[in-house]
């Protein structure tokens, strides 16, 4: 009989599951060797009792090092099968050789080298499982902390610009000009902060919260009346082109806010004015919109960086959200990919699987 597994379903599966491989073995035994499978059954009801309590007794998981207590158990029920077998030998009056009695111990030395070696492969990929969970907690509190500095450096920012403000409006002396002036400032201030929580809130939803199937180029007249006052402060022209139906499953609204957030970014990225492409095709499966403006464009090291929280090259971005359209867009089962070069301009391509 096979020792090894059985030992090992005993000692990391418990009582159930050495159970049930002992009634494998018994049934393999007896599908291939026949009669001889009552030496094999008569070996391991002996066996079964002898290792609960050694397991019980030794609470050999709670003791340094772990491998001596398996190694010796198999070395023990290696030796005690050695001996049944010495036995049923001396009872059939087969005699013994210096040969078989090598054998026997040969027998005993490596079921208790194989065992040390599982045992120490087994605690190795469990440690190593335990040191990774460790880690992911540790980089989920990192995370977590460094997003949570960030939210309320940002919102002390503001805060603090309009409490400064508010203690000059208290001030007698103020004109009604520079009042109305700082009451503006005041509400710009307070308006940033709640883009910054708005932000923060679209961050932590888990998921969008409903898939539907849409035509995105239907999205284009939408994202055009958004987006076409804004573009005109700045001199910038918006181009079109969408083919038709470029069906996908999405939440219109998030991808809207996605679209909105990108096509934004472009049209600040020209303040001397340009033009924001706009494209959307279907290349095999897959549907690609790609918003291309002809700006200042990027660095590497910018690029590298950007969707990061609290990252941007906006004098008064918070990067959250670009953030923001990542984790949407990832949740439509899509990519971004971004290309840019200094003073050539910056192209996003949001690629999301086609809906048929």
């Amino acid at each position: 009989m096979s020792l090894i597994p059985l030992l090992a379903a005993f000692l990391y599966g418990g009582i159930g599951s050495g159970l049930i491989v002992s009634a494998v073995e018994i049934v393999f035994s007896y599908y291939f060797h026949g009669p001889e499978v009552e030496w094999v059954a008569l070996i391991t009801v002996f066996l079964i009792p002898f290792i609960l309590s050694f397991i019980y007794l030794s609470n050999w998981k709670h003791k340094s090092p772990k491998i001596m207590f398996p190694a010796l158990l198999a070395l023990i029920c290696a030796f005690a099968t050695f001996c049944v077998s010495l036995f049923d030998s001396f009872t059939n009056e087969i005699p013994f050789t210096l040969s078989s009695i090598l054998i026997g111990l040969g027998y005993c030395v490596i079921h208790m080298l194989t065992m040390s070696m599982i045992t120490f492969l087994i605690e190795h990929i469990k440690e190593n499982l335990a040191l990774r969970q460790e880690f992911q907690k540790s980089e989920k509190l990192n995370v977590l902390s460094e997003l949570a500095a960030s939210v309320a450096h940002e919102i002390r920012n503001p805060m603090t610009v309009a409490r400064g403000f508010m203690q000059i409006l208290n001030q007698s002396q103020v004109s009604e000009e520079k009042k109305r002036m700082y009451t503006a400032m005041v509400i710009e201030e307070i308006d940033r902060a709640q883009n910054i929580i708005s932000d923060y809130l679209s961050l932590a939803k888990p998921q969008a919260e409903k898939l539907e199937k849409l035509d995105a180029s239907t999205l284009s007249q939408k994202l055009a009346n958004l987006i076409n006052p804004y573009a005109s402060l700045l001199n910038v022209q918006i181009a079109f082109e969408m083919e038709s139906y470029l069906w996908i499953l999405a939440n219109g609204e998030k991808l809207m806010q996605c679209l909105v957030n990108l096509t934004k970014n472009g049209i600040e990225a020209m303040p001397d004015g340009g033009t924001l492409q706009i494209r959307g095709y279907k290349e095999k499966d897959l549907v690609r919109i790609e918003i291309r403006d002809n700006g200042i464009g990027m660095t590497h090291e910018q690029l590298e960086r950007l969707g990061t929280p609290f990252y941007s090259t906006k004098q008064k971005g918070t990067g959250l959200g670009m953030m923001v359209s990542y984790r949407i867009i990832k949740t439509f089962g899509g990519t971004i990919d971004v290309t840019s070069q200094l003073n050539k301009g910056t192209c996003f391509v949001v690629t999301l699987p086609g809906a048929s």
